[in-house]
């Protein structure tokens, strides 16, 4: 009977064998740790951005917050400016008829020494308001093209030439349109005086020029004030020429570019005329 021999492995074969598992082994373990390493520093990435995101909204609503207390402290502050203005102005007259007299004469005095330099020598009365309700007669409104003049209202360069031949440009506008005015360059809060002696028939509004005081002067004639705050006078009073009618405000967002100005027009029969044509 013949007997089948077990085959013997070799002392070195079983030492490969050995290696080449712990190799195996190795390279698993290198694997898997490479893949954990990788895998947590995927989050640690991760877990930083959300951190520097988070960082970056806080930042952003503590900006958001200083700049809306910021806004609030200049609009109050503002508010507190012109409040105080308003009643220092108040405080200055006592009377009606004694302040349009004393701050009239003075204002006179002033923008008609720097319009003497500029335009012409012009004589002044001293300026009076008479109201309407005052219970005195109306004084006679009559105005001339061919014998009289009109006072300069404020002392200041056109900005915008009377145009109503052709069309000027709007800088704000960015358009070319035609122009029933001259616009006459003026700071804020500069002195507004009246041209000539009349009643005014309005105060408006308009969404154009601001604060809006229209005055018949006679004879068909009509002026008109515009960029106008803190009106002087009310409807229905008689004003003489030089008399303070109000002050030049910001302008309006139709004239942004062009500046703080006086809007000055001039009506004949209902019909836009030239005001240099009447000003000295």
């Amino acid at each position: 009977m013949t007997t089948k021999k077990k085959r013997q492995t070799s002392p070195a074969g079983r030492r490969m064998a050995t290696v080449a598992l712990s190799l195996c082994l190795l390279a698993g373990v290198t694997l898997f740790g490479m893949y954990t390493v990788g895998k947590t520093e995927e989050q640690q990435r991760r877990l930083e951005q959300e951190v520097a995101d988070a960082e970056k909204a806080a930042q952003a609503r503590q900006q958001e917050v200083a700049a809306k207390a910021a806004r609030e402290q200049k609009a109050a502050e503002a508010e507190r400016q012109a409040a105080s203005g308003s009643a220092s102005r108040d405080r200055t007259g006592e009377s009606a008829a004694e302040t349009a007299q004393v701050e009239g004469s003075e204002t006179a005095e002033t923008d008609n020494a720097e319009l003497e330099g500029e335009y012409a020598e012009i004589s002044v009365d001293e300026p009076v308001i008479i109201e309407a309700n005052a219970g005195a007669e109306a004084p006679p409104l009559s105005f001339s093209a061919e014998t009289d003049q009109l006072l300069w209202p404020i002392a200041g360069n056109i900005l915008m030439d009377f145009s109503m031949d052709k069309t000027v440009y709007f800088s704000t506008l960015d358009q070319y349109k035609y122009n029933p005015a001259i616009i006459i360059e003026g700071s804020v809060d500069q002195s507004v005086l009246s041209a000539a002696s009349g009643k005014v028939i309005s105060i408006e509004n308009v969404d154009e020029t601001g604060t809006t005081i229209t005055m018949d002067i006679g004879s068909g004639y009509q002026v008109i004030y515009g960029q106008i705050k803190e009106p002087a006078v009310q409807q229905g009073d008689y004003v003489q020429a030089g008399a303070l009618i109000g002050y030049v405000a910001e302008p309006t967002r139709f004239y942004s570019k062009e500046g703080s100005n006086l809007y000055f027009q001039v009506l004949k029969d209902g019909e836009s005329i030239n005001p240099k044509e009447l000003l000295p």
